[in-house]
């Protein structure tokens, strides 16, 4: 149904240009958002930003996963040693470090996955102003997304001018 929604559209699109006069010619641009996107230099920032954001609780993680990996090769290499209290009670301290990092890691996942839509929804934002300028700059008529059409020809991408104005910024 959505396919068809934009096919429709399009159809709709195309439809009104051309029924403009033969004389009035319209100039259409096409665009590739994921392309812009993966080459912008934002991505790179966008990137940085995050590891930086998240790299006290990626590192947090990383040393209860090393403690939970010494306390399970301790409790294999002394479980023998140890009376069978020791055993119960080093196996409740995994298995509560097991839970905390479960817990943490969930937490982690989910405030990374947001805050990466976040800056995405940021970013588009920036890209659709830069398309929007560069759209009143040169006179286009039409700006298509790429991704939802079946066929443009090449000349007609303007996907690298987009990523040069958005690396001025």
């Amino acid at each position: 149904m959505k396919n068809f929604l934009k096919a429709a559209t399009l159809a709709v699109a195309m439809i009104s240009a051309s029924t403009v006069n033969a004389t009035e010619t319209q100039k259409i641009g096409v665009v590739f958002p994921s392309k812009i996107m993966k080459e912008s230099p934002q991505r790179d920032r966008i990137i940085k930003k995050l590891e930086t954001e998240f790299k006290a609780r990626y590192e947090a993680l990383q040393a209860l996963e090393k403690e939970i990996t010494t306390l399970e090769k301790g409790l294999k290499r002394d479980a023998e040693l140890m009376n069978n209290d020791e055993v119960v009670a080093m196996k409740r301290k995994v298995e509560i470090k097991l839970s905390e990092y479960k817990l943490n890691r969930k937490a982690f996942e989910e405030d990374n996955r947001r805050r990466q839509g976040e800056e995405q929804q940021k970013a588009l934002i920036v890209v659709r102003d830069v398309i929007d300028a560069v759209a009143k700059e040169q006179g286009y008529d039409i700006i298509l997304n790429g991704e939802q059409i079946v066929f443009a020809k090449p000349g007609y991408d303007i996907s690298d001018v987009i990523i040069e104005e958005i690396s001025k910024k």
